[in-house]
């Protein structure tokens, strides 16, 4: 090998260890200069289990100085020349976005659940695949309420993509009745185990169909956001009262609401994982339509200062129906970031809005008033954002009071949470019941 080659390769091995080593180097010196804990000696200070080493990864990635200053100028850079939308987002077709997460539920297998032990010499028993540990924690909490004479309803809430295929991509264009979401073997599933569905696969595939769906109004989703439009909201609340009405479980105690017209603008939640600057200069607002539900006495139906975070109790009055929910359920109904949107001056709120760093957009014109208007009866609801699955069980399970005269609940989870819902789905015992 002749000198000049050997000379180019060293220098080129030189470089690239300096590119490796450059980084946690920088980031330790910056550090330091800051008088702050060295993160990279984290990896010493606790057990090597795979849980502990992925937190330490990422706590890695959020407090390094290159992934905060340089990965969005990198990504800008690449959204510009090569629409590239980065780990969170997708680019779909008349510049609709989709959450990723979405679009790998629908097209990965059904896979075994992750060992969760911290410890690869404990095996976990009985470790099934995500769609039959939903299975098995749905029948479970099914069960444990049939104890207190509770019935349970499930409700999966479609991603965007199984609603929309024709607008991942033009391949689906013509053929968007004939997409199956896996979804609905879990539906089939607890069907046959006696458990009471909602099918809003089914619904929404109806109302597209009768709106036509080539056309670009009557949207039962965001473009930008991974949440459905007001009008989704709405027409899942009449499918799931029609429901309980067809069970003869709907509350006998009616109450009379009133709703007015609230126009809200939206970003959406998509445009703001993807972390990419100058976005919001390149896609423009959704300015949506909003139906306030009302109590005439009350106002809005939205959580009260001694409500538990994330729960609305109705004031007064005692709700024959609980809702259990993810952010489906608190879109337009609970506070959410500022960043997300605002609700226009001329708009005329009927309440102020909230201050710090929440805003109710517009407020009580989710999924949970829509149910309560449909059923002319109150709701209580408990709702955790991303955490359907298992945390809404975790509240349910410290606050008996909120389970006391249940006739019903109603359990509305997205469906991707079936195989990557935080936490899993865990098994949680009911709270005790009050004397």
């Amino acid at each position: 090998m002749s000198n000049p080659t050997r000379k180019s390769e060293l220098v080129l091995v030189i470089c690239f260890l300096a590119v490796i080593a450059g980084v946690p180097v920088a980031q330790t010196c910056l550090e330091l200069a800051r008088h702050e804990r060295v993160q990279a000696t984290d990896v010493l200070r606790y057990q090597p289990t795979a849980k502990n080493l992925r937190q330490f990864e990422h706590t890695l990635e959020e407090k390094s100085w290159f992934q905060q200053q340089l990965r969005p100028q990198v990504q800008r850079f690449l959204f510009t020349t090569l629409h590239d939308t980065g780990a969170k987002g997708v680019l779909g077709r008349n510049r609709w976005l989709f959450y990723r997460p979405d679009l790998r539920y629908l097209v990965e297998p059904d896979r075994l659940e992750t060992d969760t032990s911290g410890s690869k010499w404990v095996q976990p028993p009985d470790r099934g695949t995500h769609r039959e540990s939903a299975e098995k924690a749905i029948l479970r909490f099914r069960d444990q309420l049939k104890e207190r004479d509770i019935t349970l309803v499930v409700m999966p809430v479609p991603g965007k993509p199984s609603v929309y295929p024709d607008r991942v991509t033009g391949r689906a264009v013509g053929s968007e009745q004939q997409f199956q979401s896996p979804t609905l073997e879990l539906l089939n599933a607890l069907q046959h185990q006696g458990v009471a569905t909602v099918d809003l696969f089914a619904a929404f595939r109806a109302a597209r169909e009768s709106r036509g769906l080539t056309k670009d109004t009557g949207e039962l989703y965001l473009a930008r956001d991974t949440h459905w439009m007001p009008q989704g909201a709405q027409l899942a609340a009449q499918v799931v009262a029609a429901k309980l009405g067809a069970m003869h479980l709907a509350p006998a105690a009616k109450k009379e609401f009133r709703a007015q017209g609230v126009a809200v603008t939206r970003w959406g939640d998509v445009l703001d994982m993807m972390q990419i600057p100058g976005l919001r200069a390149t896609f423009a607002p959704e300015t949506v339509q909003c139906l306030q539900v009302l109590d005439p006495a009350l106002g809005p139906m939205v959580p009260g200062a001694s409500d538990r975070p994330g729960t609305y109790c109705y004031p007064g009055q005692q709700a024959a129906v609980l809702v259990l929910g993810d952010s489906f359920c608190r879109i337009y109904q609970y506070p959410e970031p500022q960043s997300l949107g605002e609700v226009p001056a001329t708009a005329g709120m009927a309440h102020p809005a909230e201050s710090g760093a929440k805003r109710l957009l517009p407020g009580s014109a989710g999924f949970i008033s829509h149910l309560a208007l449909a059923l002319k009866s109150p709701v209580d609801a408990i709702v955790s954002d991303g955490g359907a699955a298992t945390d809404v069980r975790r509240k349910l399970s410290t606050n008996p009071e909120i389970l006391e005269g249940k006739q019903v609940v109603v359990w509305e989870f997205v469906e991707r949470d079936i195989a990557l819902g935080a936490q899993g789905w865990e098994e949680v015992a009911l709270p005790r019941k009050l004397q």
